[in-house]
């Protein structure tokens, strides 16, 4: 188990559910912690009656939730201006995620929700792109929902043995985040190749 986690997890034991949603909070924002391992311990420590895992479910939920909504809203009213000052807008992948992002909104928000802290960069965009609220927050609410359930339950049902499974996990969260980015980029190579009149 890395320092990191077992630093968030001292927190959690200690400060419950108020630092089960400030650390999913921070990590939907954009801050590289740990969340899954996280929410699989907590699972399992809810399996043991130390957390109620609906309680941990609807925190889980609401912090991430919350925190997507954070980065949506911030670039919605300040992104132009941030995106400008660092030339972001020149690269041509900004331009065409742009692009995937405002053709499929629903589709990338709900599939990025899978893929670590591309979910973050996807948050901060469809704020940025003026992606309408409903066409943002609905399909980040179902994804916000299914990926913490399946955690949760995973260590609810593993109990004791999570630790075990915690490497494997965290590879496996890995390679779904992979085959989500690399899904994205794919879409994305498929629409610059029809423009150019290859595909």
């Amino acid at each position: 188990m890395g320092s990191l986690l077992s630093s968030i997890l001292s927190y959690v034991l200690v400060y419950r559910y108020a630092a089960i949603f400030v650390f999913n909070f921070g990590a939907a924002m954009i801050l590289p912690l740990p969340m899954s391992a996280t929410l699989l311990a907590v699972g399992a420590f809810s399996s043991q009656g130390y957390f109620n895992i609906w309680e941990s479910l609807a925190v889980a939920v609401s912090s991430n939730v919350l925190g997507d909504l954070a980065d949506y809203l911030l670039t919605r009213r300040y992104g132009a201006t941030i995106i400008r000052k660092l030339k972001i807008d020149q690269s041509r992948f900004f331009v065409q995620f742009e692009e995937e992002l405002r053709h499929d909104a629903a589709g990338t928000v709900f599939s990025s929700r899978f893929a670590g802290s591309l979910s973050s960069v996807v948050n901060l965009l469809a704020g940025f792109v003026g992606v309408p609220l409903l066409s943002f927050i609905i399909p980040d609410i179902i994804g916000d929902v299914i990926e913490p359930t399946v955690i949760l339950f995973v260590g609810y049902i593993l109990g004791i043995y999570w630790s075990n499974a915690s490497d494997i996990f965290t590879l496996l969260a890995a390679v779904v985040a992979t085959a989500v980015v690399l899904f994205v980029m794919f879409r994305i190579y498929r629409r610059m190749a029809r423009r150019n009149g290859s595909l």
